[in-house]
């Protein structure tokens, strides 16, 4: 299966992820940090939002949520765990739910340690893995409400996810992420 993807600069850093499934013309959006530029990116491909999929409930994941469902009526998929704090969810998940997008089955996983509800989906017929704020370039999520145990399981989870997965997290942090990097391991040639 074959999706066209877009990532969509979002505030200061933050991604938002569009996937469109040019046969079926249903568009998915990963994350809604803001509602302007996804309307905009929405309006240049011509496609229609159908699902927004949102991997946890910090405001800067969910800030366009309530105007981009208002405009476009699209599905709200979301984690169970903060179905209290996610306006307009229409659809809770937890670890191991299953359910369809554009006819591929899209596998939610648990990943404490960003924050305890947090949950990344996996598309394993495309091989894409959307990672929310747990993992990013050369780095993990900040420790809000789990623990480094949580955190370091979720990152052992998706590390064994095949190698060929494409991976699409929620923030450009990775100059700074190798900036960390080197500082504790200058040594490290690959760095």
């Amino acid at each position: 299966m074959a999706f066209d993807i877009r990532l969509v600069p979002c505030l200061s850093d933050n991604y938002a992820v569009l996937v469109h499934d040019p046969v079926t013309g249903a568009t998915a959006l990963v994350d809604a940090p803001e509602t302007a530029a996804i309307e905009a990116a929405l309006g240049r491909e011509g496609w229609r939002l159908t699902d927004i999929l949102l991997t946890h409930h910090h405001g800067d994941h969910i800030a366009g949520v309530p105007a981009l469902k208002a405009l476009f009526g699209a599905r709200v998929v979301g984690p169970d765990h903060d179905r209290g704090r996610i306006e307009g969810l229409d659809h809770a998940v937890r670890d191991g739910d299953e359910f369809t997008f554009a006819g591929a089955s899209v596998e939610v996983m648990a990943t404490p340690g960003h924050t305890l509800g947090h949950v990344a989906y996996h598309i394993p017929s495309a091989a894409l893995l959307f990672s929310g704020d747990t993992l990013f370039a050369l780095g993990c999520g900040r420790l809000f409400e789990g623990t480094p145990a949580q955190m370091w399981s979720s990152l052992s989870r998706l590390r064994a996810l095949p190698d060929h997965t494409q991976i699409y997290c929620g923030h450009e942090y990775t100059l700074s992420n190798a900036r960390f990097a080197r500082s504790i391991d200058p040594a490290n040639v690959a760095l």
